[in-house]
C-alpha cells in the first residue's frame, strides 16, 4: 500500500487543495518473502468526510489505508471543506463539479486509476454521504455505486433551522452552503429530486445506526428509494454518529464492490 498526500491545483474551486490518495501498490510482505501484483489501472473509490473534517481525517480515525490494500482498491479523499459538495456560485466554489468530474480527471492524470465507470465509486460519512449521494447521481455517468454511512440527508429541513448559535442548526450556515433555501427543493441539491430525473441510477448502499440522529432521515430515504422501485441495500445496525460505526461499514461497503 502506497499513501500520497499534496495538493492540486483546481479550476473548480479557483484554487489549491489538499488530497489523499491511497494505492494498492507495493504490498510487499517481507516475513513471507511475498508480493500481491494488483493490476493496474486501479479500481477506484472516492471517499468523502464529513462536516469539520479534511482529507486526512479517514486516514486517522478509520481502517482505510487496510481496507485499500487487502481489497485492492485505490482510494481517493479530497478536502471539501464545509461545502456539502455542493456548488456555491457567489463564492465561486463549486464543489459538486471538483468531486464528481474534475478530481476524477486530475488523479487518473497522475495515478494509474480506471476511467471505467463500473470500476469507479463514491462514498461518504454523515456530510460526505449527502455529498456522494448528490454528486454520484449528478454525475450518474462516472460512479457505477455510491455509497453513503449516516448520510446528513437533511435537505428537506434546513429551511426551518433556526438556531443561529449552533451551526449544525444554523439557517445561516446553510444559506452560506445552499443559497436561497427555499430553492433547494426540486433542485440538484434535492436527492429524491435527483433520483427521480436520474436517467441510470447508480447501485446505492446505505448504513445507519439506530441511534444515529439522522436515522430517521436515512429510513425515509431508504422508502422513498422503494417506492420509485430504485434497488438499494439498507443495514439498520446498532451505533450512533461515530468513527466506530463508520469504520465498521465503510469496510462493509467496499466488500460490496466488484473488485
Amino acid at each position: 500500500m502506497v499513501l500520497f498526500r499534496g495538493d492540486v491545483k483546481c479550476r473548480s474551486l479557483q484554487r489549491r487543495t489538499s488530497i489523499s490518495v491511497i494505492l494498492p501498490s507495493d504490498n510487499l510482505h517481507f516475513l513471507q518473502d511475498t508480493e500481491e501484483i494488483v493490476p493496474q489501472p486501479y479500481k477506484t473509490l472516492y471517499l468523502l468526510h464529513g462536516l469539520y473534517g479534511s482529507d486526512d481525517i479517514f486516514l486517522a480515525n478509520t481502517s482505510i489505508q487496510k481496507f485499500a490494500e487487502d481489497r485492492g482498491i485505490a482510494i481517493v479523499i479530497p478536502c471539501g471543506e464545509n461545502s456539502f459538495y455542493v456548488d456555491n456560485e457567489k463564492a465561486h466554489a463549486y464543489y459538486g463539479e471538483y468531486v464528481g468530474q474534475e478530481l476524477l480527471d486530475i488523479t487518473r492524470n497522475i495515478f494509474p486509476l480506471s476511467d471505467k465507470r463500473e470500476d469507479t465509486f463514491i462514498a461518504g460519512f454523515s456530510m460526505g454521504g449527502y455529498g456522494a449521494i448528490r454528486n454520484g447521481l449528478k454525475y450518474f455517468q462516472n460512479f457505477s455505486k455510491i455509497g453513503m454511512i449516516s448520510a446528513a440527508l437533511i435537505t428537506d429541513e434546513i429551511v426551518d433551522y433556526s438556531d443561529s448559535s449552533n451551526v449544525l442548526r444554523s439557517r445561516e450556515f446553510y444559506e452560506s452552503v445552499f443559497g436561497n433555501l427555499s430553492d433547494v427543493k426540486n433542485s440538484d441539491k434535492d436527492p429524491k429530486y435527483l433520483i427521480e430525473n436520474c436517467p441510470d441510477v447508480p447501485d446505492i448502499y446505505m448504513a445507519c445506526g439506530v441511534d444515529d440522529f439522522l436515522f430517521e432521515k436515512n429510513a425515509d430515504f431508504y422508502d422513498f428509494l422503494k417506492y420509485k422501485n430504485i434497488d438499494a441495500t439498507f443495514v439498520e445496525a446498532p451505533g450512533e454518529h461515530t468513527w466506530e460505526f463508520c469504520d465498521k461499514y465503510i469496510k462493509e461497503f467496499i466488500e460490496t464492490l466488484s473488485l
